[in-house]
């Protein structure tokens, strides 16, 4: 065995290492807020709309307890659940620190990422390998595939789940107990926990035979991946992922086969990295890129088995092993650079291996050469900070990279149309369809803007046309009872938003409209529950207390329609563009004589 190749081991205390991490992780919390100070107020990007900017279950630390439960709560829209509860939580008391400031979301991912760099420096140092300790933590701190977790706070969970991973390996043999609590939260973080009992398992068994896993902690291991597993059947998260998986398992395996080489030259040329890279699904097991990508990652696994107990060995499998639950599992989107973070930590520690190599036979040259690539990778990070200043920039450099994905195109003719830039956005969306002709979201898109532009009828269209390829789009139908309520058609429009509280009883602006349109049809007595219903599942919804009280004045119930008139002048107010109807409610308000008996 060369020497220093065994240098990783996970074992022992040493007390005066643990002192000592408060040194490296300093330093990569200084390097790491140095190296992302440009980006730290950056906005929310795509996903981070819907988990955090707009999720009402963050508002308040008292839904903590419903995210160990609910998947629901992880998204404001009604399929985005996910059972992540410690991400929540984390969430949760962001929004209470910072509310919707990016700033301080950010600042919490940058400290997750100079955590997961110190506990690799500590897996190596406790050897005594110092050399490589800092090599790999440097390595894993400023490689650039690590900047889309920072920069893109939904990431967190591939952070978070790091972190706690890491933490489970470091403590495993020093403090058992904690090492399993460690190995809960990373299980409730992200699933992709679940494979520390085979890592961890696989190292022990090769370097110190199988009787050291014959013991408590491995025990307690395989009982809380047991009860994790019974827990995501049981909240039926778990049944929903597989219901909702894009393609087929066969083809999922040919795609991610070459994922896997994909991701191993994303390591070592990390030069074009976007947000979705152009990857297409493989076809056949026969396709080329599958053969050539299966004949490699072959010629890989012998020589796995071979060298099976030299750490590059081990770290290449286990960079294979951590992606495994996303390559087994069907995702829509086909590689991503944050999925490979915690794997990529075994590619670290190959290329701090072959490193230490070099210095011990070249000496100077061999720290030249590991300075100067530091050097490079920070360069080619700091490099994509203005790709992620707003959402057009972001999805301008990845169509600029894959002009043929489908989903980035969406995603630009999305952002341009939050600018107003109304034309730019309908090309891009019209080059969506003419890619993909049955992307029902980019139907959907298309319709808003022509909504928006007053382009009613091939708005209509373009909604019909949605439903054609994803008839359980409850939005469009919602969208549609607009469009017939603007015509007058209330029949059509009650018909609509009744269809859209089929699919989703908890949409609460069509329990407001669908009250609406009754109300103008003078079914004032039917409106009512709408309106109440409304109310009772948001009630900070200023629109509908408004709506509600003033049924309730027709209707001769002064009281009520005075307490919401009250409720409806206090919400409305705080909002510049409803100010005018919190004026109708203030004066509704002196009109019953509401102001004299609250003063």
């Amino acid at each position: 065995m060369e020497p220093g190749s065994d240098w990783p081991h996970c074992g022992g205390r040493n007390r005066g290492l643990n002192r000592a991490l408060f040194a490296p992780l300093a330093l990569f919390v200084l390097v790491g807020l140095g190296l992302f100070a440009p980006a730290l107020d950056y906005p929310f990007h795509y996903d981070d709309r819907h988990s955090i900017e707009h999720n009402k279950h963050l508002r308040s630390l008292g839904n903590i307890p419903a995210f160990f439960t609910d998947p629901g709560t992880f998204s404001s829209e009604r399929v985005g659940t996910m059972f992540r509860p410690l991400l929540l939580v984390s969430y949760a008391l962001n929004y209470a620190l910072h509310e919707t400031r990016p700033t301080g979301y950010r600042l919490v991912n940058l400290l997750l990422h100079a955590l997961c760099a110190t506990l690799l420096f500590a897996l190596v140092a406790r050897s005594g390998h110092h050399r490589e300790a800092w090599a790999l933590g440097w390595l894993f701190l400023l490689h650039p595939l690590h900047r889309e977790p920072v920069h893109y706070i939904s990431s967190r969970s591939d952070l978070l789940v790091s972190f706690f991973y890491l933490l489970a390996v470091v403590l495993f043999t020093a403090r058992p107990g904690a090492g399993l609590a460690a190995y809960a939260a990373g299980l409730l973080s992200k699933s992709v926990a679940i494979t520390l009992p085979v890592a961890l398992g696989l190292w022990i068994w090769l370097r110190e035979g199988a009787a050291r896993l014959r013991n408590r902690f491995f025990a307690g291991l395989l009982l809380l991946s047991g009860l994790y597993l019974a827990t995501i059947l049981a909240n039926r998260f778990l049944t929903s992922s597989l219901a909702k998986a894009p393609r087929p398992f066969d083809l999922q395996l040919w795609t991610q086969c070459k994922a896997l080489v994909y991701y191993l030259w994303l390591f070592c040329m990390p030069r074009a990295l976007s947000v979705e890279h152009p990857f297409a699904v493989a076809q056949s097991p026969f396709d080329p890129a599958v053969v050539l990508s299966g004949l490699l990652l072959a010629s890989l696994g012998w020589l796995v088995y071979v060298g099976r107990r030299r750490v590059e060995a081990l770290a290449c499998a286990f960079f294979v092993l951590a992606l495994a639950p996303a390559s087994l599992m069907p995702l829509n989107i086909l590689v991503s650079e944050r999925r490979m973070y915690l794997a990529s930590a075994g590619l670290a520690a190959i290329a701090v291996w072959a490193w230490g190599r070099m210095v011990r036979r070249r000496g100077r040259a061999g720290w030249v050469v590991g300075v100067a690539l530091c050097g490079v990778l920070a360069l080619l990070g700091w490099q994509r900070h203005p790709v992620w200043s707003s959402d057009i920039a972001l999805w301008e450099d990845a169509v600029a990279k894959g002009p043929e994905m489908f989903r980035a195109r969406a995603n630009l003719g999305l952002a341009y149309a939050k600018e107003q830039r109304w034309r730019e956005a309908i090309a891009q969306l019209e080059k969506v369809l003419q890619i993909k002709p049955d992307y029902a979201d980019a139907w959907v898109e298309l319709g808003n803007i022509r909504h928006e532009l007053g382009a009613l009828d091939r708005a209509e269209a373009d909604y019909r046309r949605a439903l054609e390829f994803n008839p359980a789009l409850e939005g469009v139908y919602y969208n549609l009872g607009n469009i017939a309520m603007h015509r007058g058609n209330l029949v059509a429009a009650s018909e609509f938003y009744r269809e859209t509280l089929k699919r989703n009883p908890e949409f609460t602006n069509a329990y407001n409209n669908l009250g609406q349109a009754l109300e103008k049809a003078g079914e004032i007595e039917r409106a009512l529950p709408h309106y109440q219903e409304a109310v009772n599942q948001d009630p900070d919804f200023g629109g509908a207390w408004y709506n509600l009280a003033g049924v309730r004045e027709k209707l001769g119930q002064i009281p009520a329609a005075i307490a919401a008139y009250e409720r409806a002048q206090n919400l409305l107010s705080r909002e510049p563009e409803f100010q005018a109807y919190a004026d109708q409610a203030r004066r509704a308000l002196e009109r019953l004589g509401g102001l004299d008996q609250q003063n």
